[in-house]
């Protein structure tokens, strides 16, 4: 059976962010019995489900601060030396069969889902077309102890050895960046408090050529 649908169409999906139209067409191709795309949206609607958890359990009285990434200064403040940690890549979108009859006017996605030691890293790529730039947008989460989100951790966007924007995550361990794309993208994110620096390779120079003829 073809899979019609792609991960990020379910994340959205399990999230009841989609139209009614696409949400009944996504139900119609779940009872055809799809077993990639049953076995997505029922691992998802489990994300989902702790995710939700996490924002119950971490309510605040107070509203939460946006997200703002500001440019680098090129002046890091000293750090202790760390242990770095690198990423290793569990899940790329760009591997799943292509979704049919894909309108040309929509956004283009890519989600990648990593494992740095404890801890889960997962990443979705967004472009309008026509649109210079991409969006990133990440969540950091703890395997070991997933109700204890990692909130305010400094996350840090490089390509190569040149520091391109940072920001914090916020109370639910959520990062987002927009940027141009450039080679050698990855992630830093020191955890000072365990000693350790998670590493998340993005693309290296070969799939950015990709990435950009796929983009």
């Amino acid at each position: 059976m073809l899979c019609q649908f792609d991960i990020t169409e379910w994340a959205d999906y399990v999230r009841d962010l989609v139209w009614p139209l696409q949400r009944r067409r996504m139900q119609a191709h779940l009872r055809r019995g799809c077993p990639k795309c049953s076995s997505n949206q029922e691992w998802l609607s489990r994300f989902a489900e702790v995710c939700a958890g996490l924002a119950i359990d971490n309510a605040s009285k107070h509203a939460e601060q946006p997200i703002k990434a500001v440019p680098s200064q090129n002046q890091p403040r000293p750090m202790p030396a760390l242990k770095r940690v690198w990423a290793i890549l569990r899940y790329d979108s760009l591997n799943d069969c292509q979704s049919a009859g894909m309108r040309s006017g929509q956004p283009i996605c890519r989600y990648l889902l990593f494992q740095a030691g404890n801890y889960s890293v997962d990443v979705r790529f967004e472009r309008e077309k026509q649109s210079a730039t991409l969006v990133l947008t990440g969540q950091i989460a703890n395997r070991t102890d997933p109700k204890t989100p990692l909130a305010h951790a400094p996350v840090m966007l490089f390509s190569d050895s040149r520091e391109l924007i940072r920001c914090l995550t916020n109370t639910f361990g959520e990062f987002q960046f927009e940027y141009f794309p450039q080679p050698d993208l990855h992630l830093r994110v020191p955890l000072e408090t365990t000693g350790q620096e998670l590493q998340v390779t993005l693309s290296d120079r070969r799939t950015f050529e990709i990435a950009s003829l796929t983009f």
